[in-house]
C-alpha cells in the first residue's frame, strides 16, 4: 500500500473536514502536535505499526496521549482511523495535513543549507528573493552542512538550486575525467 497516496486521501478530507467547521487553525496545530509527538517517540510510532496489540489499547493510548490536547475533530479522526485499523498512518497523515494547510495559506518551506548558519541579511536577501521568484511566503529553515566546503544549497517542493563548492569541484572533477589525455600515435 502506497502510504503517501493513502495520507494524501485522509488528510485531504481531515483538511475538507477542518474547512467546513472552520477549525482549520486547531487541526494545523494539533497536526504539528501528533507530527512532533510521533517523531520524538519511537514506542508511540511502535505501537502504532505494530499488529500484536489490538485497537482497543493502541485508542486508549492515543486517547490518554492526545485527548486533553486536541481539537475534538482530531481526535474523532484519530478513533476513525484507528477503528479502520489504519493507525499506522497517523504520522503520515499529520505530516501531510501540516502541508496542506501550507499550501492553504500559500507559505512555502525553503531549506536553506550552508557550512555555517546564515545572519540575519542572508537570511533576508534569500526571503526576498525567494518571494519574488515563487510569490509565497517563505518560511526559512537554515541547516548546517559542513561538507559543502562554501556557498549554499536551497531546496523546496522538488526543486533544488545548488551554489556549493562541494558541487563546482564535482563538475570540474568530471569535467577532468571527460578529457582523453591519451593520443593514438599510428
Amino acid at each position: 500500500m502506497n502510504v503517501s497516496l493513502v495520507a494524501e486521501r485522509y488528510a485531504t478530507a481531515l483538511f475538507d473536514l477542518a474547512l467546513e467547521q472552520k477549525a482549520v487553525e486547531e487541526v494545523y496545530q494539533d497536526s504539528l502536535l501528533v507530527s512532533k509527538t510521533c517523531e520524538e517517540s519511537k514506542d508511540l510510532r511502535m505501537l502504532l505499526d505494530s499488529p500484536i496489540v489490538n485497537s482497543g489499547k493502541k485508542l486508549a493510548i492515543l486517547l490518554e496521549i492526545f485527548e486533553k490536547k486536541v481539537n475534538p475533530i482530531t481526535m474523532t479522526y484519530m478513533r476513525i482511523m484507528v477503528t479502520k485499523n489504519r493507525e499506522k498512518f497517523i504520522p503520515f497523515i499529520a505530516l501531510k495535513m501540516v502541508d496542506l494547510y501550507n499550501a492553504f495559506k500559500n507559505i512555502l518551506i525553503v531549506h536553506f543549507k550552508s557550512p555555517v548558519l546564515p545572519d540575519q541579511v542572508t537570511k533576508q536577501q534569500v526571503i526576498d528573493l525567494m518571494q519574488r521568484y515563487t510569490k509565497a511566503d517563505i518560511e526559512l529553515r537554515p541547516e548546517i552542512d559542513a561538507s559543502l566546503i562554501g556557498g549554499f544549497i536551497l531546496s523546496w517542493n522538488d526543486k533544488q538550486y545548488d551554489a556549493s563548492i562541494r558541487r563546482e569541484i564535482e563538475d570540474m572533477r568530471s569535467a577532468i575525467t571527460r578529457v582523453n589525455l591519451y593520443k593514438k600515435k599510428l
